[in-house]
């Protein structure tokens, strides 16, 4: 007789204080720097549903406290936030323009100041999307952005430098598949992590040295991760069930079960994203942000 996951306890970093939620503003976007600084995007109560651009307040918390910063005249709908070196802001969207519009920008940096700087056009189906210390994006997407009409999002995996120049992307036979869809994105050190599924059954991950420009393919002992962490031979998995598990890598590369539980926090788990940090996944509940270590 099977019994059921034991709950699991993490440690809640930040929540939305009070004075916002009075005032009608919420959380659109969030993510965790390189160094592993929380930042969330906050709007007023109409916030991205008026057309752009419109104004929005960038909250970053460390062990410190947090800081609040205005950005002013956002011109796209941010479904992804990053954290770039100089104290810049990405925003991007989800989708691209199609045909004729397939390279128009869905995306932003936005200066120190916290305005506008540059346009990008990143690609079409963004599905998961983190930053390195250099300042390199890397992106997995969806099958919509893979077989449709932006080149950038063809091979499926891909990285940029915050000019949208191309990095990175696997060259002929460096994948074991191809990719379907993007699921999570993580880094480890100088290394960055890209979860994504093929069109057979399973899941991979994919572990790419900028300096070498070279990645390494291993099948993710998770099905479909909302998110991971990874460090060294440990790793932490999520699920959009909330269940975490983690793991240990063996000498052989494949994966052992450590432990299992399901997590049990007030508000709904955010099924769109979570972030891995060296080792440390982040995720958020409702208007709540919570890390496990792996």
């Amino acid at each position: 007789m099977s019994t059921a996951p034991a709950a699991v306890r993490a440690a809640e970093v930040w929540r939305l204080p009070e004075r916002d939620v009075r005032a009608g503003r919420r959380a659109v976007a969030w993510t965790v720097g390189p160094d592993g600084v929380l930042a969330v995007l906050l709007v007023d109560g109409r916030g991205p549903s008026v057309p752009p651009p419109f104004d929005a307040e960038l909250v970053t918390v460390t062990a410190r406290g947090e800081r609040r910063r205005p950005l002013v005249r956002v011109p796209v709908r941010p479904a992804h936030l990053a954290l770039l070196p100089g104290r810049r802001v990405l925003l991007a969207g989800y989708r691209a323009g199609r045909g004729r519009d397939a390279s128009a920008p869905n995306a932003v940096v936005l200066g120190a100041e916290g305005r506008p700087v540059r346009d990008l056009a990143l690609g079409d189906d963004l599905r998961a999307l983190t930053t390195d210390r250099e300042g390199r994006i890397w992106m997995a997407f969806g099958d919509e952005g893979i077989y449709g009409d932006h080149p950038l999002a063809h091979p499926g995996l891909t990285a940029v430098d915050p000019g949208g120049r191309v990095v990175w992307r696997p060259g002929e036979g460096e994948l074991p598949e191809s990719p379907l869809e993007g699921l999570a994105a993580a880094t480890e050190g100088t290394s960055a992590w890209l979860a994504w599924y093929p069109d057979s059954s399973g899941s991979l991950l994919t572990r790419i040295d900028p300096a070498a420009g070279t990645s390494r393919s291993v099948p993710s002992p998770v099905r479909l991760p909302l998110g991971f962490a990874v460090t060294g031979d440990r790793g932490v998995f999520l699920t959009g069930d909330g269940e975490l598990a983690w793991y240990g890598r063996t000498a052989g590369g494949r994966w052992a079960e450590h432990r299992r539980g399901v997590l049990r926090l007030p508000g709904v788990l955010d099924r769109e994203r979570a972030h891995g940090r060296d080792g440390v996944l982040w995720f958020r509940a409702g208007d709540a942000w919570y890390r496990v270590e792996a």
